[in-house]
Parts: structure tokens; C-alpha cells; sequence
């Protein structure tokens, strides 16, 4: 971490400024955005406003940093620096995943709890390595604001030399929580969000990973940051246990003080050597240790009287052992926990070597004993006891991340696994038929009819299990018809009058927002709760802790698929592409770049020339069509920072995505399928509602 000096305030240019804000209380400012009124005045000037009447103190040392020691622009609205020209690559070496991979291990069963919050409050939370570069995300961030495409990615460097003032990168740097709320960012391009970071420690007193959160609301940042506060001290307890292996874990306490609570419960950890290894903030605070160097490190009988012996023997007898405390040798009750020693034991380090240092051939443990997907499982656990109780259950994720498998491995495990699971895709069948795919018809009901008529897939899945797959592209007047069936399960086939008695359990999934499609108009508000008993989310392939892990294993499968009998591997710099790849196809694509790569490998080691170049550009963002992209993207947002927002809703959005990707891939309706994480039946779909063709002379990159 570089140094940095808090200064003094600079009397030269005080006046200069107070004469701004003279001007600015003259002309009825006063009182009214003062940190926007401050960042304006730098934006003129250049110069770092030293007053800090209309900023804090925090908010004026950050600018000053930002200008004389970052030598960053003023006034400017830039993405995260890269730096290729100095040798620095984003990547995340061993020692940074190895450090922070215990604390992104407990994100992935925090998603599902967090994850309708995340959905509803449009925030992203995404963790940082010590120096401040992104390496794991909950939620894309793309919704919050048009530049978080550049911003949010595994990789992005959000220290505040690259990115300005800002809650992840200056917590980085000054060990501390911090929060920003709009102007207050010296960055104009999060001037629309709030910002807040928190440092996580290790056992050793160590900071291992930020745990940062960006919200769209700029006067939630002390909300945030209140919310930081109480994570931080909840994943390091996590972190603490998890790494308290082969030795004893104490629980100290101190009277009434320390209260009983697992927040207020001090933790130490005393290796099998008899040296104090680990301790957290409440243990520093009730022995008096200070920021941890007198004890850590040195012999527990010496610094805080209890050996060994008396470890062992309180360990045995569920009994407590007494400690000195540092301050007025007092005494402190600690009960005692015999921690067994892990197989492979995870070890946190708060230091981190260059990138690239070191780098092991494949993830660690990524190849290690049997694939357990716990996201999957724990999707599936809760599904189970839902459709046990007739409840309804509505998947939401993006295209990609395994709901129709989720789907069928719920109809395997489930008391109807002996009845027929019925899958349709809404969006894939013509608006015309899926009527007709739904309900039945009658023979001869209409032109074109079989003679004999045609069972409904309502009526297939009778005493079974019916998943409706993307009902969000369900059209309105057959939204009525399907919430009449679900309320009376009585299916009326076309051209009939006599209602048939069906029993079925009905699944829904979308990857689009149903919420606000329910605000626009676009999905009856009435048939959403009937679909939406529980909401089970399944994450991004980027947002997924173990996603190397999940790698290997979809790596093993498409091995055995193709018959490959000798083993296959891939060179350090293809894992360290698929670490920081956003993966927008998610599992389905990974599944496809995984299977082209073996069938394209010239030997047993897989290198980057044998993957995909699509999915390379993908990851490039100096490519042409990434940089076009993200130039669409700023414009975007100058039109929605000069009143225009309401002109852009989510249909426009999705509208552009599919020119985009049509133009891109010069009218290939296969690859701009794949490059949209959808089917080709889904993009003409979305073609014909916007009025698109794939002729690459009508479509353009507007």
C-alpha cells in the first residue's frame, strides 16, 4: 500500500476558493449541493479545494490525494485504470485468491438471502483484494448505471490512483470504513451512485479482502455504510473460524462487558506450538493488546498466563481456562474448542506478490475429490420443501446459469418424480400457437387442426410437473387465460366448452425483471404473486465464488462427452482469463468454450490461441466492439445526466443489445445469439417485437 500524508489546509488558495463560494451563497446556492458546488470549482480550476466548510475533511485529503499524488484529471468521467504500459495487469495472483477466497466462500451462501435485497434496492456488492482490484461481484452492476460494464468486472482496479475518491479504494488505502455520497466522488462517472468499503481483517490482524457496496441512491451512503459495518464484523467471525485449524479456539468474555452475543464474543486462536495465532478486535479490546503486536506471534503462557496443559485439559472438560488481560491484569473467562486439523488447510497472508508470481497451473483444489455444486444444492433444498407444500416456485437468473436444470434435478428429487415433467419455452413458440402448446384444442377447431385434436401441455403434465420457461415474453391476453387455469386448475381446450380437471404443479422462470415489467404494464401485477409463492435465485457464472471450481468440473464432463480418454489441461494464462472473464452466457457458454477447446487443442495443454476468438473479445475491452460499446454506453449517460432518462426504459435497452450483437456479428444470427446468452428461437423472437432483420445493411450499431 503506498503512503500517503494527511495535510494541512492550504491557506493559498483558500481565499481563491471562498471567493467561489461567496458566489455561490450570492447567487442562492448556499446550503444546497455543497460538494457539487466544491468538485465544480476543481473542475474549473484544477486544483483540489483545501477548505473543508463545504466538504469533509475525509472528502478534501481524498481530492488532494487524487490531484498531487495520483495525478489524476479533474472534472473528467474515466473508467478504472488499466496500466498495461507499466507493467501492472489486473489479474489475481495466488497469494491475493488464497487470501480472500475463505471470505468469498461465505458470499456464496449469503447470495440467497441477499439477493432479492440486491434485486429490489438496485445494489451491487463486490469484493476487493487489499489493494483494491475487484475479484468477485454480487449482481452485474450494469443496471445502476451506463458505465458499469467498465466499472464493475472481476479485475477492475478501483484503488483511488486509478478510479479517484471512492468507498472501496480509499477504505484500501486508509484501513478504514469510508463511504462517499455523490460529488463527493472524484470520479464524475460515479456521481450518480454512492460508494462505501469496509476492510476485512484476517486472524492476524491483517487486511485480507474490501468488501465494498454501490448503490444508484447518492444519499444512501451512511446507510451503506452502517450495513458494511455489521457485514464486516459477521464474515470475520466466518473468516476467523475457518481459519482456526490444528490448535485451540477461545471465546473470551469479560463480566457484563462483552455481553453474550456472537457479535460481542472475543476470539482467540493458540496454534498447537503454544503461540497466540490469531486474534480479533473484541479479544484485543477486552485483553487491552492494542492493534495485536504484543501478543501475536508470541508465546500464549507468557503474554497471557495459559499453557498448553491448561488448554488440554479445559478443551477435554468443556471447562473454561482464565487469561491476564494486558491492561490492570485483570482476569478474562475464555471457553475452550479443540479445532481439528483440515486436510488442506487455507492460509491467509495480508501480503501479496506481484501477478503472475508463483501462479499455480490450475486453481487450487479446483481438480481435488468430488464436484458439489453448494449453490445448486441449496437452490434445490429450499425448491424441494416448497413443492412438497404446494407452493409456487418462480426461478429468476440470467440465460445461462442452469434453471432448466435446477428444473429437472427438482422433478428427480421430488415426491412427483414418477409423473412427467412438461417444459415449454414461451418465447420460443409463436404468440399464434402457444394457445394452442397450452391448453389443446379440439379436432377441426380451427384451420389447420389435426382431426383428432391435440392435448394441451397442461393437460400432459397432468399429476406432474408443468415449467413454464420464460413466462416474461408471455403475451398479455394469455397471461388472463393462464392465471384463470392456475386459480381453477380447469383447462378449457380450443373449440371445446367442457373444462378438463388438471393437477399440476407449475414452475416458472425468467431472466428478466418481472417487478418492472409489472410497473410498465407489461405482466399482470395478479399473475405475478400467483407465480411468485418463493423467488429462488440462481447467480451469474461471474458472480460465483467457485466458479474455476464449477470450470474443472464442466471441464471433466465434455472430456468424457467427446471420448477423450488422455488427460487435458490448460496453461496458467487460460485460468487466469476464465478468473476475470464476465462469462454473459454464463454456464451455457462456458459449456461451449470448454468443448471447442478440446476439440481444437493440438496436445494435452490447452493455450489461449485454442479458445474461441468471440470469447476473447469478450474479455478485451480494447477490442472494436467493445470500445464501441462502451462509447454507446457514455453517451447513454449523457443523455440520462441531462434529463432525458425517461426516454431509455428497459425495452430500449434490450432493443440495443440486440442491434448490437446483429451488427457485430455481421447479421449471424448464431453467433449473435451466443453472444447474447439466448437461442436463436428467442432472438428472432425479440427480432420480430422490435422490428429487427438480420440484413447487416439495415441494422446498425446506433
Amino acid at each position: 500500500m503506498s503512503d500517503f500524508i494527511v495535510r494541512q489546509p492550504c491557506l493559498e488558495r483558500e481565499g481563491t476558493f471562498a471567493g467561489a463560494l461567496c458566489s455561490a451563497e450570492a447567487t442562492g446556492l448556499y446550503g444546497v449541493d455543497r460538494p457539487g458546488v466544491a468538485w465544480d470549482w476543481m473542475k474549473q480550476t484544477g486544483q483540489a479545494p483545501c477548505g473543508v466548510d463545504w466538504v469533509r475533511p475525509l472528502v478534501a485529503d481524498a481530492w488532494m490525494r487524487c490531484v498531487e499524488d495520483h495525478a489524476l484529471p479533474t472534472g473528467l468521467d474515466f473508467p478504472p485504470r488499466q496500466r498495461q504500459s507499466d507493467g501492472f495487469v489486473p489479474e489475481i495472483d495466488a497469494t491475493s485468491r488464497a487470501a480472500s477466497g475463505a471470505v468469498a466462500s461465505h458470499l456464496s451462501a449469503m447470495i440467497y438471502d441477499l439477493g432479492s435485497l440486491l434485486d429490489d434496492a438496485d445494489v451491487t456488492l463486490l469484493l476487493a483484494d487489499a489493494a483494491g482490484r475487484v475479484i468477485h461481484l454480487l449482481d452485474s452492476g450494469r443496471r445502476i448505471w451506463a458505465g458499469g460494464m467498465q466499472m464493475a468486472r472481476i479485475g477492475a482496479d478501483w484503488r483511488e490512483a486509478s478510479l479517484g475518491a471512492n468507498g472501496v479504494g480509499t477504505a484500501a488505502l486508509l484501513r478504514e470504513p469510508v463511504a462517499f455520497a455523490g460529488k463527493e466522488h472524484f470520479n464524475a462517472a460515479l456521481h450518480r451512485c454512492a460508494t462505501a468499503g469496509c476492510p476485512i481483517s484476517g486472524p492476524d490482524g491483517g487486511i485480507v479482502a474490501i468488501v465494498g457496496v454501490i448503490c444508484d441512491r447518492p444519499d444512501a451512503a451512511r446507510l451503506l455504510l452502517g450495513f458494511l459495518k455489521v457485514a464486516r464484523r459477521l464474515l470475520e467471525a466466518s473468516l476467523f473460524e475457518r481459519m482456526s485449524c490444528d490448535g485451540f479456539l477461545l471465546r473470551l468474555r469479560c463480566g457484563d462487558e462483552a455481553g453474550g452475543g456472537p457479535l460481542s464474543a472475543g476470539r482467540l486462536f493458540i496454534a498447537q506450538n503454544g503461540r497466540v495465532c490469531g486474534a480479533d478486535r473484541d479479544a484485543l479490546d477486552i485483553l487491552g493488546a492494542g492493534d495485536g503486536v504484543a501478543i501475536l506471534g508470541k508465546d500464549a503462557a507468557a503474554t497471557i498466563g495459559v499453557d498448553l496443559p491448561a488448554l488440554n485439559a479445559a478443551s477435554d472438560a468443556a471447562d473454561i481456562v482464565t487469561l491476564v488481560a494486558r491492561a490492570g491484569g485483570r482476569s478474562v473467562a475464555a471457553e475452550v474448542h479443540r479445532t481439528a486439523k483440515r486436510r488442506s488447510a487455507p492460509t491467509v497472508s495480508s501480503g501479496a506478490s506481484p501477478a503472475g508470481e508463483g501462479a499455480p497451473r490450475h486453481p487450487a483444489n479446483a481438480f481435488d475429490g468430488a464436484w458439489s455444486d453448494s449453490v445448486l444444492d441449496s437452490a434445490l433444498r429450499k425448491a424441494t420443501g416448497l413443492q412438497e407444500r404446494n407452493i409456487s416456485i418462480l426461478i429468476t437468473g440470467e440465460s445461462g446459469v442452469g434453471k432448466d436444470h435446477l428444473v429437472r434435478r427438482l422433478h428427480a428429487s421430488g415426491p412427483r418424480k414418477d409423473r412427467p415433467l412438461v417444459a415449454i419455452n414461451c418465447a420460443a413458440i409463436p404468440r399464434e400457437l402457444i394457445e394452442s402448446e397450452l391448453f389443446g384444442y379440439e379436432g377441426g377447431s380451427f384451420t389447420g387442426a389435426r382431426s383428432k385434436g391435440k392435448a394441451g401441455k397442461f393437460v400432459e403434465a397432468d399429476k406432474g410437473i408443468l415449467f413454464l420457461d420464460e413466462i416474461g415474453d408471455m403475451a398479455l391476453d394469455l397471461q388472463a387465460t393462464l392465471l384463470r387455469v392456475l386459480d381453477s386448475s380447469e383447462v378449457t381446450p380450443i373449440g371445446s366448452s367442457k373444462p378438463i380437471r388438471v393437477d399440476v404443479r407449475v414452475v416458472a422462470a425468467t431472466n428478466r425483471s418481472l417487478q418492472e415489467m409489472v410497473q410498465k404494464g407489461a405482466f399482470r401485477r395478479d399473475l405475478y404473486y400467483r407465480l411468485n409463492g418463493v423467488q429462488l435465485r440462481l447467480p451469474s457464472l461471474r458472480e460465483r465464488p467457485d466458479r474455476l471450481r464449477l470450470l474443472a468440473h464442466l471441464f471433466r464432463l465434455e472430456q468424457e462427452a467427446l471420448g477423450v480418454t488422455e488427460t487435458m489441461c490448460f496453461e496458467d494464462e487460460v485460468w487466469r482469463i476464465f478468473d476475470r472473464h464476465p462469462w454473459p452466457g454464463n454456464i451455457r457458454e462456458a459449456r461451449n468454450v470448454l468443448r471447442s477447446s478440446i476439440a481444437v487443442a493440438r496436445g494435452k495443454l490447452i493455450a489461449i490461441d485454442d479458445l474461441p476468438v468471440d470469447f476473447l473479445q469478450e474479455l478485451n475491452a480494447d477490442c472494436p466492439g467493445a470500445a464501441e460499446a462502451c462509447q454507446s454506453a457514455s453517451r447513454d449517460a449523457q443523455c440520462a445526466q441531462q434529463g432525458d432518462e425517461t426516454s431509455f426504459d428497459l425495452a430500449d435497452w434490450e432493443a440495443r443489445a440486440v442491434r448490437f450483437a446483429l451488427a457485430s456479428s455481421n447479421g449471424n444470427i448464431a453467433k449473435a445469439a451466443r453472444n447474447l446468452g439466448i437461442t436463436r428461437a428467442t432472438l428472432y423472437h425479440k427480432m420480430a417485437r422490435f422490428g429487427l432483420r438480420s440484413d447487416k445493411r439495415i441494422v446498425s450499431k446506433r
